[in-house]
């Protein structure tokens, strides 16, 4: 009797056994699809969140300071400075940064202060720090961009890979970052005066300083020079493309307009001695960099003589300040009359 129950259930166990499996089988593949949808979501990265406080250095004028660095995955390339300055009806910006999302996150900052257009970005050279971030600026409000010329000849669209955002920051943090087409080409040897909803603004050529093309924004009714690279402090500059004998005519420049307020392209001191240390610095390279071509100094041997111990706790002289001395020793050697009054402070 007991046999009879016994196997028709035997039967019914043995029966189920297919289907038991296969509900295992399909819970095991929902787990790891489930893992696997799990590890992708933890995979897709954030770009990076710059935390932007822009700083008022004048009335109606905001700027934000990059760190004393070149360019890291861990600051994002934001490493220059740039400017808001407003107008009756729109922001005009001086440099934009070095990617499309800093300058989104710039812009989302500055709509919290005054929710405007941006209508006008100002380039002051072509280094990419200073620009790449122009594309959000033209994509967002068909801003009018104005830069060098050498910003076409140095940089094509759609080989953004060859920036040096591109090779050095996280694929995260230069998605959308494009090579833009620069609207209008700045007029070198000249000033351009331009007037946005009621604010005059001068566009000064500064020529071959500290890129082969320099440019400076000043604002003369908020006393303001917007200076760019030629101003630096709290760090070394790099002058790889540069002109030691064009930084000191290009410092000349800036300390000649009446001002209270100068921005450097990096570093963060903006009051009336902001310029003292690019001013000490060129001037010091240039004095002992002739006394070494006096003495017979060679090339070979420049960095031993020169090393401007006065600039050794700076920011960046390490990486930058030999460079900068064999660059300048090749320049001055070359040079007809360094000594001329445009090039001494």
């Amino acid at each position: 009797m007991l046999k009879k129950i016994l196997n028709p259930l035997v039967v019914t166990a043995v029966a189920l056994l297919p289907l038991m499996s296969a509900c295992s089988s399909d819970s095991k593949t929902e787990t790891k699809a489930s893992e696997s949808a799990t590890k992708e979501v933890a995979s897709v990265k954030t770009s990076h969140d710059y935390k932007l406080e822009p700083k008022k250095v004048a009335d109606g004028i905001y700027c934000m300071f990059g760190v004393l660095d070149g360019p890291t995955k861990e600051n994002a390339g934001f490493m220059s400075n740039s400017c808001y300055i407003e107008t009756s009806d729109s922001w005009v910006l001086w440099d934009t940064g070095a990617t499309y999302k800093f300058a989104e996150q710039a812009y989302a900052a500055m709509k919290k202060i005054k929710d405007m257009p941006v209508s006008t970005v100002l380039l002051s050279h072509e280094h990419d720090d200073h620009w790449l971030g122009a594309g959000y600026y033209q994509k967002n409000f068909g801003a009018k961009v104005i830069g060098s010329k050498l910003i076409a000849r140095d940089f094509k669209p759609g080989h953004e890979a060859e920036t040096r955002m591109y090779r050095i920051l996280n694929p995260e943090d230069v998605e959308g970052t494009k090579i833009i087409t620069v609207d209008e080409t700045a007029k070198e040897g000249t000033t351009t005066t331009y007037n946005v909803g009621g604010l005059e603004m001068k566009y000064v050529s500064l020529g071959k300083a500290h890129s082969e093309d320099d440019y400076l924004l000043y604002i003369p009714s908020k006393n303001v020079v917007l200076a760019a690279d030629v101003i630096m402090n709290g760090r070394i500059t790099s002058n790889r493309d540069g002109s030691v004998l064009g930084q000191i005519k290009a410092i000349k420049t800036v300390q000649s307009l009446k001002w209270d307020v100068c921005v450097p392209g990096h570093g963060l001191i903006t009051d009336k001695t902001a310029t003292d240390e690019s001013t000490l610095y060129f001037k010091l390279m240039k004095e002992k960099i002739l006394a070494a071509l006096d003495d017979d100094v060679e090339a070979t041997e420049i960095n031993e003589v020169v090393t401007l111990p006065e600039f050794k706790k700076a920011a960046m002289y390490d990486m930058l300040n030999s460079n900068n001395v064999s660059a300048a020793y090749t320049e001055l050697e070359m040079a007809d009359d360094p000594e001329a009054p445009e090039y001494s402070f």
